[in-house]
């Protein structure tokens, strides 16, 4: 954009729809993949009883199958990668900003996937020390990195002179995501389920949202504090 251009509340409310649908589309694949995981493996994901020692077949009562956090990642990483590119699509469609759209839609799948790979030691870490039962903590964290990471790349692509203001977006989105999540945490089942929707949709509101208050700034004051071309103190009017 030339210059900060508030958004209408109509807006604010079309992106954080269009993140929140393309998220639960994420969601809805996560609950297949652990639908269809449960239903060719069985109750061999959840705690499982010791076997007679005659049979060979001793596992410890309690004790959780080693597939169960393979599933887990698999379910996690394939929700994540299809709400991110799903979230690219539909947003090209409602905001003529965001454009490029294979080149957005290469950096999310090449970048999720190696996010993928940078994660699966976190998941591995968190199970050996509290248990395969708290993979959510890990999957928790791999939504929330994966879906910044898909943010950025949105954004680095398409705005150039107002990057910080989507810095601020994003911190507005995070923290409407942590007070969301604060008041879903009595229902881990739901938080599961809308983690994915409410962190797009809340990305997209707070970004939307930032912009809107900085357009007001600049329009009220003058002042264009977050263009990355304005220098401050000593570095004003030195060449770059």
């Amino acid at each position: 954009m030339n210059q900060p251009k508030p958004l209408g509340l109509s807006q604010i409310f079309m992106r954080f729809f269009t993140g929140l649908g393309a998220g639960f589309t994420g969601s809805i694949v996560l609950g297949i993949v652990l639908f269809l995981t449960w239903g060719i493996v069985g109750n061999t994901l959840s705690a499982t009883p010791t076997m007679p020692d005659d049979l060979g077949l001793s596992i410890a009562p309690n004790s959780t199958h080693p597939l169960f956090l393979f599933f887990v990642i698999l379910g996690v990483f394939l929700s994540i990668l299809i709400a991110n590119l799903a979230n690219v699509l539909l947003i090209g469609i409602v905001d003529e900003k965001y454009q490029h759209r294979s080149t957005l839609l290469s950096h999310t799948f090449f970048g999720n996937l190696a996010l993928l790979l940078l994660i699966i030691p976190v998941y591995f870490a968190v199970a050996k020390t509290w248990g395969p039962e708290s993979a959510g903590f890990a999957a928790l964290f791999h939504v929330i990195i994966s879906s910044l990471f898909s943010f950025f790349v949105l954004e680095v692509l398409n705005e150039k002179k107002y990057l910080i203001v989507n810095v601020y977006g994003a911190i507005i989105g995070l923290i409407l995501f942590a007070l969301a999540g604060l008041l879903l945490s009595v229902n881990t089942a739901m938080l599961a389920f809308l983690a994915l929707p409410m962190l797009l949709g809340f990305f997209a509101a707070g970004n939307g949202i930032a912009q809107s208050i900085y357009a007001w700034i600049y329009t009220t004051y003058g002042s264009d504090l977050l263009n990355s071309d304005t220098r401050f103190g000593e570095d004003y009017g030195k060449e770059e």
